[in-house]
């Protein structure tokens, strides 16, 4: 600056570290999306003011063109949006199973490029050109068999947009480590909704304790041993429990669980926990082991797993798949889930509204189709093949 005015030198560089700006903005947009599917639309609208666009998408199709999806889409007449998937997307280069396009490799979208990707085709004069879209930019950004996600900016045709093909290629490695880390984001996602969804079903209780003690997932079974009046509880977001020794008993062995299973000190504790009138609760607390949560990539890393037995409620409520292995009859099935009550064969008459020597007769051949002598050895066969699953 001489005399406050700017010399041509500092309008150049001005210009440079303006450019250098936004393309940091653009970036900054792509790595949120990482974390936030929808901020793709402020990413690309941004790619569009960065390169002088008009137009706008992300899509992911197929060769077959029957399981596309528009991700992005701005900029496009709504008439010829709704058009491509019916009409144009098997005309679309870029999904053509004999496309030359390689993933991460950007390209100019302009019929005067040499061996350009719409030079004369139906696509490029039936569907881009009458939307007043002359040249653009764009590249395959993620491909996995025959599936393609296409990211471009379409342009009026002001300058040319083979200029830009530079500055274009500095975005793509962002775009594709952004869709990398969202994918890996969702695959773990799915993972933890299907863990969840099994531990659902499980009719003992289950809990996750993260590395400071705060309860990060409980069953149904679980939240039912956490409600009013019962001996468990989360106070500011810490598993413990209402009576004071148990709380110690339980603080001692999540504490203990922190600590790395190699180092030899990490095993399983078991809790007695009392109840008012009621036969006690059982619980266990797992270590997990901190390489292990570590591995599993988890957004709380687990370290202990909890798991509570209540002695009132029966652990095997599904007896479906046991009547089938020994071929019960479905009236000998109904005698076996009320002899797993503890019941004996008079208040099993009894329940049934049947006669005690029906109920006689129904047990003798239950004991001859799985092979046992006695009831009691026949609810261990039970206990010993069942899962503790709810119905």
């Amino acid at each position: 600056m001489l005399g406050g005015h700017a010399t041509g030198g500092d309008r150049v560089s001005d210009g440079a570290s303006s450019q250098r700006h936004d393309l940091l903005d653009t970036i900054g947009l792509i790595q949120d999306a990482a974390l936030d599917p929808s901020a793709w639309v402020g990413a690309v609208e941004r790619m569009m003011l960065l390169f002088d666009g008009i137009a706008g998408v992300l899509v992911i199709n197929s060769a077959d063109a029957d399981n596309g999806r528009t991700v992005v889409q701005t900029g496009v007449d709504p008439n010829y949006q709704q058009r491509y998937f019916d009409e144009f997307a098997r005309l679309d280069p870029v999904f053509d199973p004999r496309s030359p396009l390689m993933v991460g490799r950007p390209v100019c979208l302009s019929p005067f490029t040499p061996g350009g990707l719409f030079t004369n085709s139906t696509f490029y004069n039936e569907w881009f050109v009458p939307q007043g879209f002359h040249d653009g930019l764009g590249a395959v950004v993620y491909s996995r068999g025959t599936r393609r996600l296409w990211l471009s900016v379409a342009r009026h045709g002001s300058g040319h947009a083979a200029d830009q093909v530079g500055r274009f290629a500095l975005l793509l490695p962002h775009v594709m480590r952004s869709l990398r880390v969202a994918e890996r984001l969702d695959m773990v996602s799915n993972q933890q909704r299907a863990l969840g969804d099994a531990l659902a079903v499980v009719s003992h209780a289950v809990m996750l304790v993260d590395r400071r003690g705060r309860l990060v997932f409980a069953n149904p079974a679980a939240e039912v041993l956490l409600g009013p009046d019962q001996p468990m509880s989360v106070e500011q977001g810490l598993l413990t429990a209402r009576d004071p020794v148990t709380a110690a008993a339980l603080e001692a062995a999540l504490a203990a669980a922190m600590i790395d299973a190699d180092d030899g000190q990490g095993g399983v504790r078991d809790i007695v926990v009392p109840r008012d009138r009621r036969r006690p609760l059982l619980l266990s607390v797992v270590p997990v082991g901190r390489r292990a949560a570590d591995h599993a990539d988890l957004d709380v890393p687990v370290a202990a797993m909890i798991l509570v037995a209540d002695p009132d409620v029966r652990p095997w409520a599904r007896l479906d798949g046991f009547a089938r292995a020994y071929g019960l009859t479905a009236a000998e099935g109904k005698i076996l889930d009320a002899l797993l009550d503890g019941e004996g064969v008079d208040r099993v008459a009894e329940r049934l509204g049947i006669g005690r020597a029906t109920v006689k007769t129904h047990l003798n051949r239950i004991l001859a189709k799985t092979g046992t002598a006695r009831q009691n050895e026949l609810i261990r066969l039970v206990a010993g093949s069942l899962s503790p699953l709810r119905k």
